[in-house]
């Protein structure tokens, strides 16, 4: 059977680029307050001190964390239906900490729709609350803000700039005629619009499989490369003057209940962060496999018990410890679906948490790697759970 190629990197990328857009508006309208008012004189701005800083976000609530508010990020597919891309942010603002983590598209949640329509994807396009309960379900909370954006508004901002310059790594050739979706680079240095900025975000491999020698990840790499090649030519001064047309490209394709003053809060909080070192980024641990829902259909499949310790010990936005009534995670067994696919991955899966964990003795760590082959057909049975951290 041919396995599904791994989307996941993509779908980062393009929670990153929303992540730098809601930075980038609270960025220029800092700017922009300050040029309407008649403080900006040439190329210097008066101390962030002296001036506006926005509404704080305050989540006031029993038994909450202080200083901690959490926001859902989204963006949609091309049809703008579907959720293609979810993430949600912990904000630490009295330690001006973030830690995002991300949920796959494909997840498999608890709901009444059916076949596809299981996916964690399909329900923004029941509105924006039926996409909060049930992101709700498998991390634990209902985030406190939403944001949901679209490629329009990334398109948009690099034309508003004039583009950018970035050197390509190599050539890229992709085509998909039921996405109406052609992608061809050429290597090496170059100027690319809004279109071509979108496109290169969407590349995943060329037609003949090709893509990064070393895989996902140094696609990953490339590509948060790419997006501080963008980001620093949206933040450059010469654009100070093209702040209005920018934030009306942000502001056109976002979805958000955060006002304005907020989003102004937002983006100074995010100035004050070193992407390097206050940012973290996890997902959601499960495994991609094959379930027969009427017709084989890939899905996500959470782990309940590695995704309840991953939650609480990084984004539980409470002071108490969440268990297992504060979630909904489903699986195959859940439908009483017996699911071969699912139960190799997850066989595999354990094998590599106990081969990271018990790498002094590897004599062991094969035998339990077998062990839990043999045992993938068959009922659970207790495991021992590691986190790859």
């Amino acid at each position: 059977m041919k396995r599904k190629r791994n989307k996941l990197p993509r779908r980062i990328l393009n929670i990153l680029v929303i992540i730098a857009a809601v930075c980038v508006v609270g960025y220029f309208g800092f700017c922009y307050w300050v040029n309407a008012s008649g403080s900006l004189v040439g190329d210097h701005l008066p101390d962030p001190a002296d001036v506006d800083q926005g509404s704080a976000i305050v989540v006031n609530g029993a038994g909450r964390r202080e200083g901690v508010f959490t926001l859902f990020i989204g963006a949609t597919d091309e049809d703008e239906i579907r959720t293609d891309s979810m993430m949600v942010l912990v904000f630490d603002t009295e330690n001006h900490r973030a830690d995002l983590i991300n949920i796959p598209r494909d997840t498999l949640v608890d709901c009444e729709r059916t076949g596809a329509g299981r996916k964690i994807n399909a329900a923004y396009a029941s509105g924006v609350d039926e996409m909060l309960d049930e992101v709700s379900t498998v991390i634990g909370f209902r985030p406190d803000k939403y944001v949901v954006a679209n490629f329009d508004g990334i398109a948009e901002i690099v034309d508003v700039i004039g583009g950018v310059d970035y050197d390509v790594p190599f050539d890229m050739s992709y085509h998909d005629a039921s996405q109406d979706l052609s992608i061809e680079f050429k290597k090496g240095y170059q100027h690319l619009d809004g279109e071509e900025v979108v496109e290169f975000l969407r590349w995943r491999h060329n037609d003949d499989g090709t893509g990064y020698d070393d895989g996902d990840i140094g696609r990953v790499t490339k590509l948060q490369d790419f997006l501080v090649t963008v980001g620093s030519a949206v933040l450059s001064p010469t654009n100070v003057l093209k702040i209005p047309s920018i934030a009306a490209a942000v502001s056109n394709n976002v979805e958000t209940d955060l006002t304005t003053s907020q989003i102004l809060w937002l983006g100074m909080q995010g100035m004050k962060m070193d992407m390097q070192e206050d940012i973290s980024m996890q997902t959601l641990i499960g495994d991609s496999a094959m379930v027969n829902f009427g017709d084989n259909i890939w899905f996500y499949i959470l782990d309940e018990d590695m995704v309840i310790d991953q939650i609480n010990e990084t984004f539980n936005p409470y002071t108490r410890t969440l268990t297992e009534e504060d979630f909904s995670i489903v699986t195959p067994d859940t439908y009483g679906i017996y699911s071969e696919s699912w139960r190799n991955e997850r066989a595999v899966r354990y094998a590599g948490y106990k081969k990271s964990d018990t790498s002094e003795d590897d004599d062991d760590t094969e035998e339990d790697a077998d062990t839990e082959s043999e045992h993938s057909g068959q009922e659970d049975e207790e495991v021992v759970y590691y986190h790859d951290d």
